[in-house]
């Protein structure tokens, strides 16, 4: 029997039985549309989390002070979590002499430290904000749209002047009928303090589409001069960590290298801490690494399910040759062989997983494409887990169909003609 015929016949099975099809495909539905909508909302997250460190600084580098190891290369653990002292952070005058040494390849050094939370008030008019203290250099270090007025300078830095950039949101919340609310004056409650803040500029803030049912209470940054955050928190003069972002054309691995080596001049006599580099490029390769990591490992499990329908297809073949014993001692008996037998259910096997494959396919692509919209960065699977999905669903078509067949094609015609 030639294999159009198989097709067909299996086909016109299918029809006939559309319930136990259905129910046979079940798994093998599950498991395709699992692994393609785990797969494409993995690329999904991948792709924001880039995109967002990106955003964060490409061609940066982070630098922060850490724990030095020992002659052991081990780290004391009472010195984790211990409070800096003022001799231990890096000082305005280092970066100054940094900045001096390697004029030309650094194209600016971004300070920012956490405030607090806290709300800002006009009046009866309240918006949430998470207040950081930034110097003049920040913004050129990470992408913020600027939409009306500027970021911090030099000056109000270091008069620890009270001017703050804020977000768009918190503008409309504030002056909801204002354009122009630059120079504008606000009250921020930090804990038990109130301080008096002037706009100087406001910035574009993008709404996650997750957190867009939590739109009216979503906190915003609020950026103030790192001079006037210390003078709120009461922190020590000096930095835990800083951002570099190197000139254009800069090697940024050999100049991540470099920073380090020069900062740690500092603290060759420091026995507890030294300073340590990550450039973002690294950073961003090992978030992908750990997220396709995780996306496999998600796949793989959800792949189980696909097992589970492969032997559900094979439970349902061995039934269908019980069932189809006289058919089978019949045409045996008019001469077919045993290939042309085996060819019959392993084509009936193959249909029925890559017709549950195709189903699994739109609903795993609906799935992954809904919920790479929910994080905003939407995706459809790429050809190729497409293309890996049908070639498994058929190769599970054929590995557990094989059984059934070759049991069909083994029967004996005088044995199977008997068969009630």
């Amino acid at each position: 029997m030639y294999i159009r015929e198989n097709i067909a016949l299996a086909i016109s099975g299918l029809i006939a039985n559309k319930m136990r099809a259905l129910l046979t495909m079940l798994g093998i539905i599950i498991g395709i549309s699992s692994v393609i909508a785990i797969v494409t909302v993995g690329d999904s997250m991948t792709g924001m989390v880039t995109s967002t460190m990106n955003d964060m600084g490409a061609n940066s580098i982070q630098m922060g002070v850490v724990d030095k190891p020992d002659e052991n290369g081990e780290y004391s653990g009472s010195i984790s979590g211990e409070e800096k002292s003022p001799s231990d952070l890096i000082t305005d005058e280092m970066i100054e002499q940094y900045q001096d040494a390697f004029a030309g390849q650094v194209h600016a050094v971004a300070i920012g430290e956490y405030t607090g939370g806290g709300q800002a008030k006009n009046g009866r008019l309240h918006a949430n904000a998470d207040v950081r203290g930034i110097n003049e250099d920040a913004f050129k270090a990470v992408n913020v749209d600027i939409v009306q007025g500027r970021s911090l300078n030099e000056r109000e830095v270091k008069t620890e002047k009270n001017v703050a950039v804020v977000s768009d949101k918190t503008a409309e919340k504030l002056f909801p009928n204002e354009r122009n609310v630059l120079g504008k004056e606000f009250k921020i409650h930090l804990g038990e303090e109130i301080h008096t803040l002037s706009i100087v500029g406001v910035y574009h803030f993008e709404l996650s589409g997750m957190l867009t049912a939590m739109a009216g209470d979503i906190s915003t940054q609020m950026y103030i001069p790192v001079t006037v955050s210390k003078k709120i928190t009461g922190d020590p003069a000096g930095y835990e960590g800083l951002q570099i972002k190197a000139a254009a054309g800069v090697n940024l691995e050999q100049f991540s290298k470099q920073t380090q080596d020069y900062f740690n001049r500092f603290y060759r006599s420091n026995a507890k801490y030294e300073c340590k580099t990550y450039s973002m490029d690294s950073m961003i390769g090992q978030m992908t690494s750990m997220m396709d990591t995780m996306s496999l490992a998600i796949s793989v499990i959800a792949a189980i399910a696909l097992l589970v329908g492969g032997i559900g297809v094979m439970n349902i073949m061995l039934v269908s040759v019980t069932e189809r014993t006289r058919e089978i001692g019949t045409r045996k008996a008019l001469g077919a062989k045993n290939s042309a037998i085996r060819v019959q259910f392993i084509v009936e096997s193959v249909i029925i997983c890559l017709i549950g494959g195709v189903i699994g396919i739109i609903l795993g692509a609906g799935l992954g494409r809904l919920g790479s919209t929910l994080l905003e960065y939407p995706q459809w699977p790429s050809i190729w887990i497409v293309l890996i999905a049908v070639s498994f669903s058929m190769a599970i078509g054929v590995f557990f169909g094989y059984y059934p067949a070759n049991k069909a094609a083994k029967l004996d015609p005088i044995e199977a003609l008997r068969y009630e």
